[in-house]
């Protein structure tokens, strides 16, 4: 990340469900004294630092791991070494999904041999500087009359945390703040009547 012309860079390292990713600093040029940093944000971890950068190690813990680096003064930057290998702990669901293409669906459930657990996730993470666009296709979560049941849908924007939750039959157009969204899927595991099918695609910032 070094010659880079921009004051903020980002990088979005990713692979699949199961794998946790090393990160290794094997150069820094960064100018700490004038605010330069490098942060790594993934699902489970947050560091942001500057100084001793130089052969430190980075563990994602999760298969995902966004790197950001602040630059003021031209010229300078980071170079890195990153690598993946099988998680020391399990971090994720069986009937968990990670999308990473800038288009595609998303379904549920999730075909399982065995009964699925009470909550089920879908992780999309795109191109850094992007944002993720919903458009629920069919949507069937029971009546939804009463909003206190089981049976639901929560859109998380990682960006800004915030959450939307869906109930019912209501179809819906939703855009994220940043590039990284998470779904879950609530439902009440005594009747698996519950279905869902949406489409998603990267959109521009604003």
């Amino acid at each position: 990340m070094t010659g880079v012309e921009s004051s903020d860079c980002t990088v979005t390292i990713g692979r699949p469900l199961g794998e946790e990713i090393m990160v290794s600093v094997l150069e820094s040029s960064l100018n700490c004294t004038a605010g330069e940093f490098l942060l790594f944000s993934g699902r489970m971890m947050w560091r942001k630092g500057c100084r001793k950068l130089p052969l430190s190690l980075i563990n994602s813990r999760t298969n995902t791991l966004v790197v950001k680096q602040r630059l003021l003064m031209p010229g300078n930057g980071v170079v890195l070494q990153y690598n993946s290998r099988a998680a020391t702990k399990k971090y994720y669901q069986d009937c968990d999904k990670q999308l990473f293409s800038p288009h595609g669906e998303i379904v549920y459930p999730v075909q399982l041999p065995d009964r699925r657990p009470e909550v089920c996730r879908t992780f999309i993470n795109v191109a850094p500087g992007h944002r993720v666009a919903i458009r629920a296709l069919y949507i069937d979560l029971g009546k939804d009359s009463n909003q206190t049941q089981s049976n639901y849908v929560l859109i998380r924007d990682v960006n800004t945390m915030k959450m939307m939750v869906f109930h019912g039959k209501q179809q819906f157009f939703w855009e994220s703040t940043g590039s990284q969204v998470e779904i879950e899927f609530h439902e009440n595991v005594k009747e698996h009547r519950t279905s869902f099918w949406a489409e998603y695609h990267i959109a521009e910032p604003k």
